[in-house]
């Protein structure tokens, strides 16, 4: 077997075996965020904010202008300068180029609706005077010299002369109602962090402080290579024959993550075709995820190919289930090996894709979370991933989590960490929550 070396983009990155379970996962991670910076241009794209939500911030991004980006009425009714009371004017009039008209009257040359309303801009030429006002509406411009904005509802208009509507609050002179220009942010200052996987509010967001577009992290792609001459892909199998349980979790996993499937291929279990599928699918994707074949049978193709193929970085896990694990680096990309048993198989990708995909998007890793055993659970001969669910004293296994298994982890709501002395009722651990 010819060893293809140690890919460019892996070179800093240090083999573990047997690893155990934090260190795997953050040399997943380390990977990912490599791969992702041998890309050209970083693996980063622009894209319009009608198309930003879910995806993950590239870079810091700052507002290009302060929002709100002028001050504003929070309230239907008249900005006025000094207590009172005011004669009601004309932007023209206050602008130095008045034609003598109401205000009313300059309305209807475009800064009214059809229905006589003011515009939110109809203000923005105006400059009040000591016992002035103008009417603004809400979300309508503050024009400067504003002392306060008085509602409708407490203001009484006399033809051009306005007046606070007797027992009105006198809270109404304080300067209220005004919303001044950047209350949310300043212009310049960051409202999106790197790694951040944007939601619709944030695009939003960053439409209102004046951007376009945003800079994201490319979608990984990521290629299934199932394995098994033996896997049936619907109906009942005769004994000694399975159905496939990864064409349809995988795919969901790996979204959950920020990738995208776009190759599911299946391969016998012989070494050529499978070397030959392998070699087409590293060529075009971010992420090889393999399935079964990992142990060191004379039946199992896949570890002998990865080991070929592949700068090794992870060589099985010091953790039950999902123990046959292979991560590596191909020359264009990572690899990750997984058991043909289904709850071996989800374990792994949960911990190493999900990790090595955070890092190719530059988010964090999800982190484990604080649990507390819910009962006494034995030790075994290294850590245990159990599908586990939350009850009112703590967390507990569920039922059915054998490797080969997959009803626990349907009913799961995270995976329990049971290390090798086992834990005792009460005991603090961690916990995985699941991303579905």
């Amino acid at each position: 077997m010819s060893h293809p070396g140690v890919p460019a983009w892996s070179s800093g990155l240090e083999p573990l075996h047997h690893a155990a379970r934090d260190a795997a996962r953050a040399l997943a991670h380390r990977a990912g965020s490599a791969l992702a910076g041998s890309r050209p241009g970083g693996a980063i794209e622009i894209i319009p904010l009608d198309r930003a939500a879910g995806r993950t911030a590239a870079h810091d991004v700052r507002a290009a202008c302060p929002v709100p980006h002028y001050a504003s009425s929070a309230m239907d009714g008249y900005a006025v300068h000094g207590p009172g009371p005011w004669r009601v004017v004309a932007p023209g009039s206050l602008a130095g180029g008045s034609d003598g008209r109401r205000l009313d009257d300059h309305l209807t040359d475009g800064a009214a609706t059809s229905s006589g309303t003011p515009l939110p801009s109809a203000a923005s030429a105006v400059t009040l005077a000591t016992g002035t006002a103008v009417p603004v509406v809400t979300g309508g411009v503050i024009p400067d010299g504003t002392t306060t904005v008085i509602r409708e509802e407490f203001a009484t208009r006399r033809g051009d002369v306005l007046e606070l509507s007797q027992g009105s609050p006198r809270t109404e002179l304080a300067g209220r109602h005004i919303r001044p220009a950047g209350t949310e942010c300043a212009e310049g200052e960051t409202v999106v962090r790197a790694g951040t996987v944007l939601s619709p509010a944030h695009a939003a967001f960053l439409a209102v402080a004046g951007r376009d577009d945003v800079p994201v992290r490319t979608v990984p792609r990521v290629a299934l290579l199932l394995t098994g001459s033996e896997v049936r892909t619907s109906g009942l199998p005769a004994p000694g024959y399975v159905r496939d349980a990864f064409s349809m979790s995988l795919p969901p996993m790996v979204e959950a993550f920020g990738g995208r499937t776009v190759t599911v291929r299946r391969g016998p279990d012989d070494a050529a075709a499978l070397r030959s599928l392998f070699r087409e699918l590293s060529a075009e994707h971010d992420l090889v995820v393999t399935t079964g074949g990992t142990s060191r049978s004379r039946a199992d193709f896949v570890r002998p190919l990865v080991q070929d193929e592949c700068h090794v970085l992870v060589d099985q896990l010091d953790l039950m289930p999902g123990h046959p694990t292979l991560f590596g680096a191909a020359r264009d990309t990572a690899v990750l090996a997984l058991p043909g048993n289904p709850l071996g198989a989800m374990v792994a990708f949960l911990l190493l894709g999900g990790a090595f995909l955070a890092g190719h998007l530059g988010r964090d890793p999800q982190p484990f979370a604080p649990a507390i055993a819910g009962e006494d659970l034995a030790g075994a001969r290294s850590e245990r991933l159990l599908p586990a669910r939350r009850h009112e004293e703590g967390w507990v296994p569920c039922r059915a989590v054998g490797s080969n298994m997959v009803r626990g982890v349907a009913e799961a709501q995270g995976l329990l960490s049971v290390p090798r002395d086992g834990l005792a009722r009460g005991r603090e651990t961690v916990v995985l929550p699941l991303p579905w």
